[in-house]
């Protein structure tokens, strides 16, 4: 079943730490959380803290994991995770708040 996003994604990708010891990258977020690809998987449900790497700040975040999608690693394929904030990091609001501005790139369509 899907689930209705409450909040703009935006394709973002920043560098991210699980717990410090878990390097990652994030492949979108928004105000309610974020996807990220990293090689090992967790179990929806599970717990999480870390931080972002924006420019040469560390943001840090505490969050749920709400899906996991186990990766391959044979065929080299990360495994993603969506995880939902526990509260907005308060680095990340800036950061997103200036993304919102830019304008959105419309797809040019195709003449008939």
């Amino acid at each position: 079943m899907t689930t209705r996003r409450q909040t703009l994604r935006r394709t973002l990708r920043l560098p991210l730490s699980l717990g410090r010891r878990l390097p990652a990258l994030s492949a979108d977020v928004s105000r309610g959380g974020f996807q990220a690809e990293l090689p090992q998987v967790f179990m929806p449900g599970s717990k999480v803290h870390g931080f972002f790497l924006v420019g040469e700040q560390e943001v840090a975040f505490r969050g749920t994991v709400a899906w996991a999608e186990a990766g391959n690693p044979q065929l080299s394929l990360y495994s993603r995770i969506g995880v939902a904030f526990d509260a907005l990091p308060e680095g990340l609001s800036s950061l997103l708040a200036a993304q919102d501005r830019r304008p959105k790139k419309l797809k040019a369509r195709a003449k008939k």
